[in-house]
C-alpha cells in the first residue's frame, strides 16, 4: 500500500505543474518528490510523466492514472471532512438515555429549542428506568438521578426527596412520629438495580438530629411510576422526588410522612461516554440541558455535590 501516499504526491505534481511546487506544499524536498514518482512508475511498470527542463506533461498512461488518483484523493478529503463535521457541526445522530420520569419532565422540555435549531441532527431518546451501559448501547449521554454524581459527571440540580403515603394507608395505623417508626411500616421503593436490596435512609431533623435507617421494603419495582401508583393505592410508604408527587400532595391523594424531618435528596446529573474530543453536538446538548435546569432549579448555597 506504499503507492497510496505516492498517488497523492503524483496528483499534486500534476495539479501544480512542478516538482518544486508540490514539494513545498507537501513539506518534502524536490528530490524526494522525484524519487516517489519514479518509485510509483516502477510499481506500475509504465511512465506517467514526460520530464523536460521546462515543464512536465502526462503520458497517455499518466492521464488515465491521474483521473483515478484525483477521485481517490477527493474521496479521502470527503471522508475527512465528514468525520470532522461530526465534531464541529451539529449533524449526525445523538443518542440520549433518561428515565420514564426524567424524559418527559426534564429532557424533552430542555431540548425543545435545541431540536428546532438543529434540523440536521437525528435524536434518539432511550427511556428506561435502569441505568443502561452507555458504551454497550452506544448512548452519547444520559440524564440521571442519584445520590452523588461521579467525578466525571456534570451535576445539574439538587432534587428534594420526600416520604409519603395515601390517607387510606395511614388511617387506623399508629402515628408515625419518629424515624424508628418506619421499621414497623410497609415500605415501597424504586430499586432499579437490586430488587432485594436493603434501603438506607438518612433523615435530618430541624433541630439538628440525624437518623440513619436500614429498611427492608415490602414491595420494590424498577419502574418509578409504578411505585407511585402503588402508594396511591394505599400499599405503603414510598420515597419520591418531591417534584414528582407535589400535585398528589396538594390534592391530598398523598400525605407527607415525618414532615419535621428532611430526607436526604438526590442529584440530577449528566453522564457521557465521551471523555476526550467531545463532539460539538454533545457539548451543545449538555449546555442546553444545563441552561434549562438552571432556570427551573436555581442553585442555592451549598448546592454542590461532595467529591
Amino acid at each position: 500500500m506504499d503507492y497510496l501516499p505516492r498517488m497523492v504526491i503524483f496528483s499534486r505534481v500534476v495539479e501544480l505543474g512542478a516538482f518544486s511546487k508540490a514539494a513545498r506544499e507537501l513539506g518534502l524536498t524536490s528530490s524526494s518528490v522525484s524519487q516517489h514518482i519514479s518509485a510509483l512508475e516502477s510499481i506500475l511498470g509504465t511512465t506517467l510523466l514526460h520530464r523536460t527542463t521546462r515543464k512536465l506533461s502526462l503520458t497517455e498512461a499518466g492521464q488515465g492514472f491521474y483521473a483515478h488518483c484525483a477521485r481517490i484523493v477527493a474521496l479521502a478529503n470527503e471522508a475527512r471532512d465528514a468525520t470532522e463535521s461530526l465534531h464541529k457541526e451539529l449533524v449526525g445522530e445523538l443518542r440520549i438515555a433518561a428515565s420514564s420520569f426524567m424524559a418527559p419532565e426534564y429532557l424533552v422540555p430542555a431540548l425543545e429549542h435545541f431540536i428546532r435549531s438543529h434540523p440536521q441532527l437525528r435524536i434518539s431518546i432511550d427511556v428506561c428506568d435502569h441505568n443502561v451501559d452507555l458504551m454497550d448501547h452506544s448512548v452519547d449521554l444520559a440524564l440521571r438521578v442519584g445520590k452523588t454524581p461521579g467525578p466525571a459527571d456534570i451535576p445539574l440540580a439538587r432534587m428534594q426527596a420526600v416520604l409519603c403515603a395515601a390517607p387510606a394507608y395511614l388511617t387506623g395505623r399508629p402515628p408515625i412520629r419518629r424515624p424508628e417508626d418506619l421499621l414497623q411500616q410497609q415500605m415501597l421503593f424504586f430499586t432499579p438495580h437490586a430488587p432485594d436490596a436493603i434501603v438506607e435512609l438518612t433523615l435530618h431533623h430541624r433541630t439538628g438530629q440525624c437518623a440513619q435507617m436500614r429498611l427492608s421494603p415490602r414491595i420494590t419495582a424498577n419502574h418509578a411510576r409504578s411505585v407511585r401508583q402503588l402508594a396511591l393505592q394505599g400499599h405503603g410508604i414510598g420515597r419520591f422526588l418531591r417534584s414528582k408527587v407535589q400535585a398528589d400532595l396538594e390534592a391530598g391523594r398523598l400525605v407527607e410522612v415525618l414532615p419535621e424531618w428532611s430526607l436526604e435528596g438526590f442529584w440530577a446529573f449528566i453522564t457521557t461516554r465521551h471523555r476526550d474530543a467531545v463532539p460539538a453536538k454533545i457539548l451543545a446538548c449538555i449546555a442546553q440541558i444545563e441552561e434549562y435546569f438552571a432556570r427551573r432549579h436555581p442553585p442555592e448555597d451549598g448546592d454542590r455535590p461532595a467529591r
